[in-house]
């Protein structure tokens, strides 16, 4: 992932922003729901690859405990979902491999968030606090492990308690290290050194002020920030400057379109805002003290949402490893080949 976003600043790689399309589909009486197709694509010469990632979701937004949720449901045949990652030859021009995007989106947003913190955060980190045990926040503790492997804690909240018990019991045997639930989200970001938020909420999930000075934060999506501390942060780190697009059929809008804050370049004082990628290259400084706020934000913040040269590389790995075990199925080329022109 470093080798993606350090390509992608110097000019040798290349991304197409996220696109989004809606079409509404009739709901409960106390939820929306909208069938969602989203792309992405990218290419970096260094894989010699390019990458398309689609899915065909079911979004359905509702409340829980007076927060606003957005989830995706499984729909498809068998209670599943949708999504593909289809590799391209940039010599040949053949698909080399089609593979689901489910697993490794998730990996793909942690190794960001944890490549992010190896750069932002401060050489010496104590106290973790994560906000969401869901599908994301898994791959967030992985991040910070990985990193960081001489943290002894995290604390981790989410709004349900069973939730919050159950992913910190799970991922304290997973990883080795302790994860306590605490019952406030204030609770969990107290004294932090590093946060990290992973959760679907629409609506902001902390109190700016709560944070300390020193830390960094990961963001998985941009709803769950509160203004202040965007207010507060010294450097904020974005994928890139490029904003996805949203297509909504008729006049009824998912409320992640009608909510979406913009952190645009022009907004902000320049030197806040930064890409990732020009943080690695030496483009552009990250954080410059122990005592700066540092943020690293994701979709609905503006910057940018997922990129596809995230996908090349992700992709990349796991096409090279797969057939160096001989897993997965051979198809023939031939059946994705036309002899008329495009």
């Amino acid at each position: 992932m470093e080798a993606a976003f350090y390509d992608l600043s110097v000019g040798q790689g290349i991304n197409r922003p996220r696109s989004h399309t809606y079409v509404p589909m009739p709901g409960k009486p106390d939820e929306d729901r909208f069938y969602m197709f989203k792309s992405m694509d990218g290419a970096l010469p260094r894989f010699g690859m390019h990458a398309l990632r689609i899915s065909s979701d079911m979004l359905s937004e509702h409340y829980i405990e007076g927060k606003r949720r957005r989830e995706k449901l499984p729909v498809a045949p068998g209670n599943k979902y949708v999504g593909l990652l289809i590799l391209f030859s940039l010599e040949s021009l053949e698909p080399l491999a089609i593979m689901p995007e489910g697993y490794l989106q998730r990996m793909r947003v942690g190794a960001t968030s944890a490549v992010a913190a190896k750069h932002l955060a401060k050489k010496h980190i104590h106290h973790v606090g994560l906000i969401g045990t869901g599908w994301q926040a898994g791959a967030q503790a992985m991040g910070v492990h990985e990193v960081f492997p001489g943290v002894e804690e995290i604390r981790v909240y989410s709004v349900q308690k069973h939730h919050r018990e159950f992913f910190a019991e799970e991922w304290s045997g997973k990883l080795g290290l302790k994860l306590r639930a605490v019952n406030s989200a204030r609770e969990a970001v107290q004294d932090a050194d590093l946060l990290a938020l992973a959760t679907n909420s629409q609506t902001p999930v902390l109190d700016g002020d709560w944070v300390r000075e020193g830390c960094h934060i990961n963001s998985v999506q941009g709803a769950e920030l509160d203004d202040r501390i965007v207010k507060r942060a010294d450097v904020i780190a974005v994928r890139e400057f490029s904003e996805p697009t949203f297509w909504v059929m008729g006049d009824k809008l998912p409320y992640e379109v009608t909510s979406q804050k913009s952190i645009k370049k022009g907004e902000l004082d320049s030197r806040k805002v930064k890409p990732l990628g020009d943080i690695l290259s030496g483009k552009t400084k990250g954080r410059v003290d122990e005592r700066q706020i540092t943020l690293f934000t994701g979709s609905g913040t503006g910057g940018s949402a997922g990129l596809g040269t995230q996908f090349v590389a992700v992709g990349a790995m796991i096409y090279k490893r797969a057939r160096e075990a001989g897993m997965g199925r051979e198809i023939p080329t031939e059946w994705f080949l036309q002899e008329f022109r495009p």
